[in-house]
């Protein structure tokens, strides 16, 4: 068995239908949710006043594939 890196999971998370953007726009705050393998729900975004991207899954500084599908969808 293979382990799928960052970036292609988040490019099959995203072909899968698994990311919901929830708001985003000029300048604003992004929100976006996210259905892991396991099924749970991830939250995550940017906030553009910090600049940073956040996610609510235990990837705990590895890079995270829900923010992979996300910024394959946004402009910041």
């Amino acid at each position: 068995m293979t382990v799928e890196g960052a970036e292609v999971k988040g490019r099959r998370m995203l072909t899968e239908g698994r990311l919901t953007v929830k708001q985003a726009g000029d300048g604003l705050k992004i929100f976006a949710e996210c259905r892991g393998d396991s099924g749970a729900v991830y939250k995550l975004g940017y906030d553009p006043r910090f600049k940073q991207w956040v996610c609510s899954c235990p990837a705990l500084g590895k890079r995270c594939s829900h923010l992979v599908a996300l910024k394959l969808v946004v402009a910041v």
